[in-house]
């Protein structure tokens, strides 16, 4: 963007063949939003060739949505900002909608006219990724947090349908026999509609639907009116103004059928490649969804059966004269504490069965006893039967006082509680693991590359169940080569060999192997732990297990999708980089052609006014003096466009700079160039900051040089070159600045001042080329810091600019 008007651009470059080679689109516009140029990208990017768009306004094709914003950024680059950058929506020729990231600049030209030169880059597939990985993040969210099965998967509809507004899905669960419908449910179709079209579905032994479904394929309908395979639905689509429609099956952890997904449209339709890849998110969205409710929904089963056990278990009942040493038991107490079947029962047999580290305890509570107190009334305790089973035995107690309140029996129950307590032991536990669960679903979602992940489910998958070692396998889409191995294992092992645990070789110790499935049903690979660290593998570790697998899956088919996306970007990036090398080849080619030309024209006027200068009147002389005056401004533009192009390309290299030296010697070499100006000039020491050495040795020069000229008419000349102190800069950045007593200028401008030709003075007053403050600017940004300028009309101006502390 170095023309002040579209009608310039030809004597310096071919606007147009720049605007080709882009794989961006770039055009320029007036200030009434009319299209005056674009490239040729206009065609992939909008739909639209470039000529079919010339002279319209871009307003026309702005979302209705983001119509205001985008006026408000017009009005914004035509009012003069020095670069706009927005976002917004276009509508492309066939209706469907693209985003678009936008960089405009307001170009004026010599005439008072001007145009705006934009660039916006296609942003539709990263947004619609950022969205999606959103979605997929807060439907995890509602399933970690126990939402209903319903919510989180009317949830994921909703989410499908804000994708496509013309799209209205629907989710059905079904039960273990995969023939009956459980819950058909939708944001956006009648509940009749659902249960009826289900029904319909899953009565279709034969046909299309059917096999696909069956296969583990999408079954699809563009047309239900004109396809006899899909007759029994079309009538009923009608009735509610549906005429497209495609199932998507879900399976669950076993390759078992447990829902379907489907989408309709109001319009004959097909889907494409990236709606099937969102469904296909649904599908293992909903596939974890109803694995997690379905353990949920077990647990509390799980739970209801051991209160039930409670409510009607026997207990054993005794008593004992606190006269005696003896237990009178009834009930089952004796087999309960797993002694002969006996009414009495002497303490030293009771104390017997007890467990050692136990007995001090029921000792304690014998003496208590004894001495009326029974406050302490419930304790538990162990009890080792013939057999060597160990049983946790629950007792409670109570005193049987006379009528002077003397405590002379005491009566109390007892109860196996074994089960119960271990129940309790493996509810915590459970609950324990659903919250590493939980904890383990986020860390999932972060992990962007499917080795890392691997390793990552793997470890989880240890630390899950307290199992020594673990294996997780990923294997090809044929299931028949391993694509990557993981273990983890625990300072018992030195090593695993994955092949024998898997495989459930001769010694190895107990484990437990989970298929990991894709949403589709299809095999990915496997997940074994073994050797658990205490005990044996419990029925809620393969249960947790299970789900993890299912994240597994969840989380690999993210990976996967991001690595394909990140192999699109590399490859748009080396795209991109071509490119400008092309156009870095381009500007070279173009200063060198234009350098020839201002050579022929330099040598042949100075030949014209070297031989006949006396022989030509004061018109002709005047002219003759413009020509080389003008080819010599020319040159000086080509030389300072390809040093700010330079700026940009050239290798950052960060080292420590002494600022005050580097304007010492700039200074020196100024007042030996113009040795008759008085000049007072001040330049704090030690100025020292981190950057590159030439870079910033240019922006110096720059800068300095325009103070030295612009006081040049001063008596004398006072410039000052400092850092900032004060309290309200920015700590993570360094200020510096150059101040002078020069001419000045208006401080409206002064955000004109660091474009490319903006010059705030005329150029017969003030040589210069207008590129020098730009260049500054582009040195500036690549240090991470900032420029601008404070100024008065004929008092002077202060150039500000600041430099990062940190690495950029």
């Amino acid at each position: 963007m170095i023309e002040t008007s579209v009608e310039a651009a030809g004597p310096l470059l071919d606007l147009q063949r720049v605007f080709d080679l882009s794989q961006d689109l770039m055009c320029v516009t007036d200030a009434q939003t009319r299209f005056l140029r674009l490239s040729a990208s206009s065609a992939r990017i909008l739909g639209y060739r470039p000529e079919e768009l010339h002279g319209r306004k871009f307003l026309d094709l702005v979302h209705p949505n983001d119509l205001q914003a985008t006026l408000l950024a017009h009005e914004s680059v035509v009012r003069g900002a020095q670069v706009v950058e927005f976002e917004n929506r276009y509508v492309r020729k066939d209706g469907s909608p693209v985003e678009l990231s936008w960089t405009s600049s307001w170009i004026a030209g010599a005439d008072g006219t001007g145009a705006t030169y934009s660039v916006a880059r296609d942003i539709t597939n990263r947004k619609r990724a950022e969205r999606l990985r959103e979605s997929q993040r807060e439907v995890l969210q509602l399933i970690v947090g126990g939402f209903p099965l319903s919510d989180v998967l009317r949830r994921i509809c909703t989410i499908m349908e804000a994708f496509d507004a013309d799209a209205k899905c629907a989710v059905t669960v079904l039960d273990a026999t995969a023939e009956r419908v459980r819950a058909a449910l939708s944001p956006s179709l009648p509940s009749r509609f659902l249960s009826v079209v289900q029904d319909t579905l899953l009565g279709m032994p034969h046909g299309a639907c059917a096999d696909t479904l069956r296969s583990g394929q999408t079954a699809v309908c563009a047309d239900m009116s004109n396809d006899p395979e899909w007759r029994e639905l079309a009538a009923l689509g009608t009735e509610h103004g549906l005429r497209a429609c495609w199932f998507t099956p879900v399976f669950g952890a076993r390759g078992r059928l447990i829902a379907v997904i489907a989408v309709y449209y109001p319009h004959p339709y097909a889907p494409t490649d990236r709606e099937l890849v969102l469904v296909q998110a649904a599908v293992s969205l909903v596939a974890l969804a109803i694995a997690h409710s379905n353990a949920q929904t077990q647990l509390r089963e799980s739970l209801t059966r051991v209160e039930l056990a409670q409510s009607i278990a026997r207990l054993g009942y005794w008593e004992r004269d606190l006269s005696s040493d003896r237990l009178n038991v009834y009930g089952e107490t004796n087999a309960i504490l797993g002694i002969p079947l006996e009414r009495s029962v002497s303490l030293q047999t009771f104390l017997g069965v007890v467990l050692e580290e136990d007995r001090p305890a029921l000792i304690a509570a014998y003496g208590e006893a004894n001495r009326g107190d029974t406050s302490s009334s419930g304790m538990q305790f162990r009890v080792r039967h013939a057999d060597g089973s160990v049983r946790h035995v629950h007792a409670e107690r109570r005193a049987v006082r006379d009528e002077t309140g003397r405590a002379t029996h005491i009566i109390g129950t007892m109860q196996d509680v074994t089960e119960r307590n271990e129940a309790d032991l493996e509810r915590q536990q459970y609950l324990t693991q659903l919250s590493s669960l939980a904890d383990a679903a986020r860390k999932v979602n972060s992990v962007l590359t499917v080795d890392e992940l691997l390793q990552v489910i793997t470890d989880i998958a240890r630390d899950l169940v307290g199992a020594h070692v673990a294996v997780g396998v990923l294997k090809s889409a044929d299931g028949r080569t391993v694509e990557s191995c993981k273990t983890s294992h625990s300072q018992k092992y030195t090593s695993v060999a994955p092949d024998e645990l898997l495989e459930g070789a001769e010694g190895s110790p107990p484990a437990v192997r989970i298929e990991l499935a894709a949403a589709s049903g299809r095999p990915i690979g496997a997940l074994c732990v073994a050797d658990k660290q205490g005990g044996d593998f419990a029925a809620n570790d393969e249960r947790v297990l299970c789900q993890l697998a299912d994240l597994a899956a969840v989380g690999l088919e993210n990976a996967r999708l991001y690595a394909e996306l990140e192999e699109r970007v590399r490859k748009r990036t080396v795209e991109l980089q071509e490119s400008n090398k092309e156009l870095e080849a381009f500007s070279y080619s173009v200063s060198h052609d234009l350098r020839g030309p201002l050579r022929a024209i330099a040598g042949f006027t100075g030949l014209l006014r070297d031989r006949h200068y006396e022989t030509i009147d004061a018109d002709g002389r005047r002219y003759i003096d413009r020509v080389l005056a003008g080819t010599q401004r020319m040159s000086n533009l080509i030389d300072d466009l390809l040093e700010l192009g330079r700026v940009t390309r050239v290798e950052f290299r960060r080292r420590q700079v002494d600022l005050s030296e580097y304007a010492r010697v700039i200074v020196a070499r100024l007042r030996e160039a113009s040795p008759e100006r008085a000049a007072a000039i001040v330049i704090e020491p030690q100025l020292i900051v981190a950057g590159d050495p030439g870079l910033l040795e240019s922006a110096l020069e720059n800068l300095l040089d325009n103070a030295w000229k612009f006081t040049a008419g001063r008596p004398v000349t006072q410039i000052r070159f400092g850092a900032v102190t004060n309290a309200d800069v920015d700590e993570n950045q360094r200020t510096f600045f150059v101040q002078d007593n020069g001419v000045g200028f208006d401080p409206r401008y002064a955000a004109n001042l660091f474009g490319v030709f903006q010059r705030l003075h005329a150029a017969g007053e003030f040589p210069g080329t207008g590129v020098g403050l730009a260049t500054v600017q582009r040195i500036v940004q690549r240090h991470g810091g900032r420029i601008w300028a404070e100024a008065a009309v004929d008092r002077g101006a202060t150039i500000y600019f600041s430099i990062a502390k940190g690495q950029q």
